[in-house]
């Protein structure tokens, strides 16, 4: 009790200390700067719900989606996008609504019914991009949405990759990766005039085991990318929301799946590993040791080789 009392205090210490010092200064950046700074050369973008989105679309053969995590954007798949796509695959990374460059739409249903919202999304992805068939891999919140993804279109989603996949004990999880500070007023006042570059590197710090990785343009990128206008409080919106995803659902997943971890994980911890290899029947489990949350950008060679061993099988 005494510890999660000045954990608390702490946290509103910290608070109150970056309010007095940033209270004057407006962090959010516009739309356009963001997109002008860090588009990818090969953006494209579609219209939806009144909302721009971004992805890339880039080679041929039998399409891999890739899907970033809570706080990501397409760049956290980038290296293996093209260590894929060189192997014969069509690779299709996402800004996710509400992250990145990509839009999450303005309505009261929205607002209130993420789940939906983002079925929505994954429908119209699937229908645009002709997905009819398709290989799925997803990073902590985005390997959330991979599994669900699969779980809802079983005929589309051939197989699966994930890589430290969030899905069991989301509450547990959001005090794990302190992200559960988003519900806290105070913080949402100061998170509405944007993020400091060096909370921002602070957050990045938990992420990586590799710290080396951790460079000053990364940095700077994922800074500019959350403080886009309208990002931050997206953030703040799914945080909030009470909404999970149905963890007895993993269970009916027969698809082929193979499932990377890293051990020193600080966000989603590594004991999940073994839960989705145990209700995945027909699953494969890598485990890395002196890496993080986020093995396709720590070990990107060696998680190439094992991905792509794994597509070729029957």
């Amino acid at each position: 009790m005494i510890k999660k009392i000045l954990g608390a205090l702490a946290i509103l210490l910290a608070a109150v200390w970056i309010y007095v010092a940033y209270a004057r200064k407006n962090l959010i950046l516009p739309k356009e700067v963001v997109k002008a700074r860090h588009a990818p050369a090969d953006a494209k973008y579609l219209q939806w719900n009144g909302c721009e989105l971004l992805y890339t679309d880039n080679g041929s053969g039998m399409p891999v989606v890739m899907i970033h995590g809570f706080g990501g954007s397409n760049y956290d798949f980038a290296v293996l996008d093209t260590l894929v796509r060189n192997a014969g695959y069509r690779v299709i990374r996402l800004d996710l609504p509400g992250f990145g460059l990509s839009d999450y739409p303005n309505t009261p249903e929205a607002k209130t019914d993420l789940l939906k919202t983002y079925n929505d999304y994954f429908n119209f992805i699937i229908d645009t991009l002709h997905l009819d068939s398709m290989y799925v891999m997803g990073n902590s919140m985005g390997g959330m949405m991979a599994w669900n993804l699969t779980v809802e279109h079983p005929d589309k989603v051939r197989k699966l990759v994930l890589f430290n996949s969030a899905g069991y004990d989301m509450k547990e999880v959001q005090k794990t990766a302190k992200v559960d500070v988003f519900r806290n007023d105070i913080v949402k006042v100061i998170l509405k005039r944007g993020l400091p570059l060096f909370m921002t590197q602070r957050g990045i710090k938990g992420v990586f085991y590799s710290q080396e990785l951790i460079t000053p343009e990364r940095v700077q990128r994922v800074n500019d990318l959350w403080n886009r206008e309208g990002n931050l409080m997206h953030l703040v919106e799914m945080v909030s929301s009470d909404q999970v995803l149905d963890e007895a659902k993993i269970k009916t997943i027969t698809c082929p799946t193979l499932i990377f971890w890293g051990k020193q994980d600080k966000v989603v911890e590594p004991k999940y590993a073994e839960r989705f290899h145990q209700d995945i029947a027909n699953s494969e489990m890598v485990m890395y040791d002196s890496c993080g949350h986020v093995p396709m950008m720590e070990r990107p060679l060696d998680v190439r080789d094992r991905v792509l061993t794994f597509f070729s099988k029957n």
